[in-house]
């Protein structure tokens, strides 16, 4: 095959040039769309993470909701335990102590005094209301009726006072008195006296110790 020879001058020959400017469009081109396809990668990868942290908290909710609704038969017990133990509450703060009312009572007696008869009563310890002294008693409708014998009109004077410092007793009323002689040959005098109060609950107020009252789940 014959050789070819290129007659043109080498002056006169055209010269390739490099069009940069067109390179550069390629390239930011190239880079963009590597960009993009990254972006899209790392987006998607996210969208998966997403995707699963969703799924297992679903999971998570639905073995949650399982336990609460496990659970609820024990909240509704609860809440009757705090409905049962409300009302022990309130009957444990608005009872009446007749043992301490009646020890006070003793304490307060003259020697020279003796009673014939003594009456003590005092209500359930519900539908109370506030001592309107102010004071932490709950007074109630409790009555303390006293029917004795004693010396003379000072020593029935001092009962009434001695028994009207009792905390557990609310107006305390002298309802008779009167002389009589006892027949003796002395013709020893005594008086005759019947008292009045309303028993009151003289315990403070407050929360229940649960080593007194405890409610027990049936």
């Amino acid at each position: 095959m014959a050789r070819r020879i290129n007659l043109i001058p080498r002056t006169e020959r055209p010269r390739t040039k490099t069009d940069w400017g067109f390179l550069s469009i390629v390239g930011l081109f190239i880079i963009v769309i590597f960009g993009l396809g990254f972006g899209y990668y790392m987006l998607s990868n996210v969208l998966d993470q997403r995707k699963q942290e969703l799924a297992d908290l679903e999971v998570q909710t639905s073995q949650l909701q399982q336990q609460v609704d496990a659970l609820r038969p024990y909240e509704l017990l609860a809440s009757q335990r705090e409905d049962v133990q409300a009302v022990v509450q309130d009957i444990y703060s608005s009872r009446t102590l007749l043992s301490d009312v009646l020890d006070a009572v003793s304490l307060v007696v003259p020697e020279n005094a003796w009673f014939q008869s003594l009456e003590l009563t005092a209500d359930d310890p519900v539908n109370s209301a506030p001592d309107p002294t102010g004071k932490s008693a709950v007074v109630g409708s409790g009555t303390l009726t006293i029917e004795g014998k004693t010396y003379s009109f000072e020593d029935v004077s001092r009962l009434v006072v001695r028994l009207q410092l009792i905390p557990g007793l609310r107006n305390v009323t002298l309802s008779q008195a009167t002389g009589m002689d006892a027949g003796a040959a002395d013709s020893v005098s005594l008086k005759s006296f019947a008292i009045g109060a309303a028993v009151v609950n003289s315990e403070p107020g407050g929360a229940l110790p649960l080593s007194d009252v405890e409610v027990t789940e049936q």
